[in-house]
């Protein structure tokens, strides 16, 4: 991991919150691109499972596992 983001919070804060924005922004655009309206019930909750674990993941390494 880069120096700054050991010295400065602030600076993994904004890093993170950049990375989840483009995920989250990248993943919309490929779901409404691909997915039609007649889908089945389940294939929704997993493209959200695969929109909203990596960021959760993602914070969980950066803020929680990186201090241990």
């Amino acid at each position: 991991m880069p120096k700054i983001f050991k010295e400065n919070k602030f600076a993994l804060l904004i890093a993170n919150i950049l990375v989840i924005t483009l995920w989250l922004f990248i993943t919309t655009i490929l779901k409404n691109s691909i997915l039609s309206e007649d889908l089945q019930f389940y294939i929704y909750k997993i493209v959200d499972l695969i929109r909203f674990l990596p960021p959760i993941w993602l914070t969980y390494y950066l803020w929680i596992i990186r201090k241990k």
